[in-house]
């Protein structure tokens, strides 16, 4: 079985409330994360360090793309957060520990394939920046981009990102998380499937998200967290809006 895990963003309570769970059921061979362990939250280092110690692969998120090459494009909420957790790394001591998590962040790859599944932050097309979002089925959405999506992969395909966990069908559908209580087969055709976001879930449940694979099938879950804690942990950080607290407690 394999757990993956994404979208922490610098939220350590919900991290470690994940990695209990995952201990806890016993069944989990590796853990896998697809991005954005920083951006947004109060705890960037301690979450990379907890991520880096716990994890068989750690892919390359917008965020830590924007960290190290800068935050362009973000709005200027994000770009301060972005500003702030770069600092945090830039002024860790000893220089060991400084040079040894800039260098992780600098060589995380932006994609990984595993026979016929493929693993990105954001999209087959482009790994690092692109939404696969539920409004590019609506009418009136560009219809190319979906149907461009899976021919750039080969069965199964694992995103982050949008911190809204459930599968994309080859036919145009979305199914959420929240109506596959009982996990959903993948062995049976070709999907996109979203993993959800452990530390800023945007699909209106405040818990953390992740998902386990066992090679057959897929299935999330939803793991209660001292979300207090992290709101709390924000507001004592001046370069981190407020707004980033508030949707905590909401789930969106």
């Amino acid at each position: 079985m394999i757990a993956f895990i994404s979208d922490i963003h610098g939220n350590l309570a919900a991290l470690n409330a994940v990695i209990a769970d995952i201990d806890a059921l016993g069944t989990v061979d590796k853990v896998i994360c697809l991005g954005d362990v920083v951006g947004y939250g109060p705890h960037p280092v301690e979450c990379l360090e907890r991520v880096a110690s716990r994890c068989k692969l750690i892919l390359m998120g917008n965020h830590e793309h924007a960290l190290i090459n800068g935050a362009y494009g973000f709005h200027a909420a994000a770009k301060r957060a972005i500003d702030w957790t770069r600092a945090q790394f830039d002024q860790l001591a000893p220089a060991g520990r400084r040079k040894a998590l800039q260098e992780l962040l600098a060589n995380l790859p932006i994609r990984h394939e595993m026979h016929d599944v493929l693993l990105v932050h954001g999209s087959p097309r482009d790994p690092v920046m692109e939404y696969v979002l539920e409004s590019d089925l609506w009418d009136g959405a560009d219809t190319d981009k979906i149907d461009e999506i899976f021919a750039a992969f080969k069965q199964l395909c694992f995103v982050g990102h949008t911190h809204r966990p459930g599968v994309f069908t080859e036919d145009h559908c979305f199914l959420p998380s929240s109506d596959l209580q009982e996990g959903f087969v993948v062995s049976d055709g070709r999907y996109l499937v979203n993993i959800g976001s452990v530390g800023q879930p945007r699909d209106r449940d405040a818990r953390a998200c992740y998902l386990l694979y066992s090679g057959q099938a897929v299935y999330w879950r939803r793991v209660p967290y001292d979300v207090d804690s992290t709101v709390q942990a924000v507001l004592r950080v001046p370069e981190l809006d407020r707004r980033f607290a508030d949707r905590l407690l909401r789930g969106e």
